[in-house]
């Protein structure tokens, strides 16, 4: 059945969803038929049908989120998603941020001239914030919640305890690796924003992409609901874009969000076990209690190549090769790429993962 909705599993070992998730043949389906109605109603009844269901699509999406649709919004990508709703934000706040951090993330908050200070990625990250806390004064703190080039998961309880901690602190999420891969419920998270990108797990294509904001973040603009809204749809949106995001909710509600959740969550934990014991990963990652679907495996362009040629895809990222695994994925994607990384290993002898 998983086959038959993602073609491309019939003949390759997808292992690349963190770059960009598979599209379904019922997404694509849909959207012929989306473009199609522009065609046949016309390029004004088209407009005016798009915005009639904006408000349904905003509901539908914002309860999977677990947050009210007035505090939800849909943009084009987490870039121009996390850009507008800074913007919203007091100029003369302190943020700290990671180094090595998703760039579009670190370069937003730059853009908005804040003041900012970091610290270096760390296996003890969560250690390493908290010490910043206590030595500065820090009004914001913006991470990737699942790290994109190692997939390290922060601790979602260690937030939750800063923010009782702090609760002036704003925390400030970059979900595009972890909306779509992990059950997640917005209003009963430490988050006041996160904002992301739906082509890769969420499986809804490019063109779309979402934020959410807690009251406190609303309340800290000034504005009221409605102005920030004004704020989000100035001019038109990606009307193909965001009903794709919300098809692709739906897609993931009809076939058990949860169920899929816990079945990649198990492949997952296998892969760590596996590669750890066959020396394919650095050892902070078991040294973590909680890791995401995300690994990167010490390497270079050959490594990315020879994988490439036992039809396996990944990407080069950092200083390693990351792999990264959804619910399609199976026990044998996972097989073949131990055999692949063995018989490597075997042609390499001097090839080192410490």
């Amino acid at each position: 059945m998983i086959k038959e909705l993602y073609p491309l599993l019939t003949n390759t070992t997808y292992l690349n969803t963190a770059y960009v998730g598979l599209m379904s043949t019922q997404l694509a389906e849909f959207r012929r038929r989306h473009e199609e109605s522009f065609v046949q109603n016309g390029g004004d009844q088209y407009k005016i049908e798009a915005y009639e269901a904006l408000g349904p699509m905003q509901q539908n999406v914002a309860s999977f989120f677990g947050l009210s649709p007035d505090r939800f919004f849909g943009t084009a990508n987490f870039s121009s998603g996390i850009r507008t709703a800074l913007s919203l934000l007091p100029k003369n706040l302190k943020v700290l941020l990671i180094d090595e951090d998703y760039p579009s993330l670190s370069n937003a908050i730059e853009e908005q001239n804040f003041f900012h200070t970091s610290i270096p990625m760390q296996v003890r990250l969560e250690e390493a914030i908290e010490e910043k806390l206590k030595t500065e004064s820090v009004d914001v703190l913006a991470l990737s919640i699942v790290q994109y080039t190692s997939g390290l998961l922060i601790d979602q309880n260690f937030l939750k305890r800063i923010k009782k901690e702090y609760p002036h602190l704003i925390l400030v999420g970059d979900g595009t690796q972890f909306l779509g891969a992990h059950e997640f419920h917005f209003d009963e998270s430490p988050f006041d924003l996160v904002s992301g990108s739906g082509y890769k797990w969420l499986l809804a294509g490019f063109g779309n992409g979402l934020v959410m904001l807690s009251e406190t973040f609303v309340n800290k603009t000034g504005l009221s609901k409605n102005k920030i809204r004004d704020r989000f749809f100035q001019g038109h949106f990606n009307i193909l874009g965001l009903a794709s995001l919300n098809f692709a909710i739906e897609q993931l509600d009809k076939q058990n969000f949860q169920g899929l959740m816990r079945k990649k969550a198990t492949l997952s934990q296998e892969a760590k076990v596996q590669l750890t014991d066959s020396g394919f990963l650095s050892g902070w990652v078991e040294e973590r209690p909680n890791h995401s679907s995300i690994f990167n495996i010490k390497g270079d362009e050959i490594l990315f190549e020879f994988l490439q040629r036992k039809n396996i895809r990944t990407v080069v990222r950092g200083s390693g090769v990351r792999i990264s695994f959804h619910f399609y994925n199976t026990e044998k994607d996972l097989e073949h790429l131990l055999k692949a990384l063995q018989e490597f290993k075997n042609l390499n002898g001097n090839f080192s993962l410490d």
